[in-house]
């Protein structure tokens, strides 16, 4: 069985710094969607460069149509922004409102230099307005720089290959017995069927 050549398999410093780089651009990204979920807009704005170019332009047309947008609304040029305060400013005006859950699954990530790297994420996001709930597909793809020690977001920009809307459902939360119970102010009533 012919195997591809990775070269030495043995750990090298390069090697190892490469992986820690990689660790380091992970845990960046995991914190991105943690402070978009979590609200924490100055979290989002310290994650990117100050020169960074964000590009969410793609974006708004999966609104137009729902939860109250219309085609007049929107302007493309106004999600293609520079720097991390911007960039947070457009994901609050965006999502400040609503219950977000943002997922990024197989990263590609290369480290192209001592301090730069380049990598593609699949995402899976839920946006729950108060009628209808986007479920979206698609992909992050995005540059890094380090300064200072720490890996940063220098270019980020968000592709989509799939966006569905479905009804908001009634929130269940679990009792502390493992019950399924309504939230606070809603009806008792069981969601059976679509």
């Amino acid at each position: 069985m012919n195997l591809p050549n990775y070269g030495s398999l043995q750990p090298t410093e390069s090697k190892v710094a490469a992986l820690w780089a990689v660790e380091q651009i992970k845990i960046l990204k995991s914190r991105y969607f943690q402070a978009v979920d979590e609200k924490d807009y100055g979290t989002v704005a310290v994650l990117f460069t100050a020169d960074a170019v964000v590009d969410f332009s793609g974006e708004p047309e999966h609104h137009i149509g729902h939860h109250g947008v219309t085609a007049g609304e929107i302007d493309p040029d106004s999600w293609r922004v520079i720097g991390g305060t911007e960039a947070g400013r457009v994901i609050a005006t965006a999502v400040r409102n609503v219950v977000t859950v943002h997922q990024g699954h197989d990263p590609q990530i290369v480290i192209t230099g001592p301090t730069t790297a380049r990598g593609r994420w699949t995402l899976y996001d839920m946006l729950e307005f108060p009628d209808e709930t986007m479920h979206g597909f698609g992909h992050y793809l995005e540059e890094y720089e380090l300064h200072d020690g720490e890996w940063l977001i220098s270019s980020l920009r968000l592709t989509r290959l799939r966006v569905a809307w479905a009804p908001t459902l009634p929130s269940m939360h679990l009792a502390a017995d493992g019950a399924p119970r309504r939230a606070h102010g809603q009806h008792d009533r069981m969601i059976t069927g679509p």
